[in-house]
């Protein structure tokens, strides 16, 4: 017969032991990445060059610029007056909340997330609602979805805006469906920080963004070619659509199929966002403990409804 205190040993011991396999696995998967970025370097390059190339042809030019007007309104308090009783009793809110749904959606990912985040952890949402609001309300940013998708890729900003409705859509009505959860959102009064100081932090916080959003684009995409090395050329498109958004939006451009369906294809895109988005999200979270599952689910129910709303907009 076995004490308690000796049961209570023998867990410890094996967790430890499967702590020590997962770090052992992981290392073994750091020198396995290792030696595939060695021995195919030729091809990582290429992955380099494109992952800057799409960094600062079309990302810099459609995000940097919006997104630092954006966090300059949000510290002068420019979203704190937006309250809509409408939109509170259709979504099952409370509270400025319909602000905290404005600023994410202006934000994009994975700034509005975080912006979620902290407005959770600072006491202005409360744990569901904040939960919620990051699951249901992850999108790209407008100057991304208009400037850089419609303008750049398609050469129609009217097809970006378009595009923009299609993810604010499907966004309202993954919102709906998950009523349940209230969103209680409170405001804290504050002495907003003076003109320069706000700006000088907007432009800081946004380079750090766009810095970001560059690293986890060249690592996915490299990490990407990659895995197309091993696996079958039929294999390889699902793997380029899934893994990095901005590329996955420039490949969906490319496709040799009617223009409805590119851009079906695209909105579903712009929605689901991408691992490497989920990844810069989860990475950065301190407060809200939203089970990546719950999250999975509502990027792929989101990319669904986009998908179908660009089908009877176009």
């Amino acid at each position: 017969m076995f004490s308690k205190n000796d049961e209570i040993l023998l867990i410890e011991r094996h967790t430890l032991e499967v702590v020590i396999d997962m770090r052992r696995l992981e290392h073994l998967l750091l020198f396995s990445l290792l030696a595939l970025l060695l021995l195919f370097g030729r091809d990582v390059s290429e992955s380099v060059r494109t992952s800057l190339q799409i960094w600062w042809n079309t990302l810099l030019p459609g995000m940097f610029v919006p997104m630092i007007l954006i966090r300059f309104l949000h510290a002068r308090q420019g979203f704190d007056h937006l309250y809509s009783n409408l939109f509170n009793r259709l979504l099952h809110m409370e509270g400025n909340a319909f602000a905290y749904v404005m600023c994410a959606l202006l934000l994009g990912f994975p700034g509005g997330s975080l912006f979620l985040d902290e407005a959770g952890e600072q006491g202005r949402l409360n744990d569901t609602g904040c939960q919620r609001l990051i699951a249901c309300c992850c999108f790209p940013t407008p100057g991304f979805v208009i400037l850089s998708v419609g303008s750049s890729l398609y050469g129609d900003s009217a097809i970006g805006w378009k595009l923009y409705l299609c993810v604010i859509a499907s966004g309202l009505v993954l919102l709906m469906l998950s009523r349940r959860h209230v969103v209680c959102a409170s405001s804290i009064l504050h002495t907003p920080p003076s003109f320069f100081s706000a700006l000088t932090q907007a432009i800081w916080d946004s380079a750090r963004s766009m810095l970001l959003i560059g690293v986890y684009l060249l690592l996915f995409l490299v990490i990407a070619s990659l895995i197309e090395q091993l696996l079958p050329a039929a294999c390889t498109l699902p793997v380029q659509l899934l893994f990095e958004f901005s590329s996955a939006v420039l490949l969906c451009v490319r496709l040799s199929c009617t223009l409805k369906l590119r851009l079906m294809l695209t909105a579903a895109l712009l929605s689901f966002g991408g691992l490497c988005v989920h990844l810069q999200i989860f990475s950065a979270l301190r407060h809200c403990a939203l089970p990546y599952a719950s999250f999975l689910k509502a990027r792929i129910l989101q990319a669904f409804f986009a998908l179908c709303i660009a089908a009877l907009i176009f």
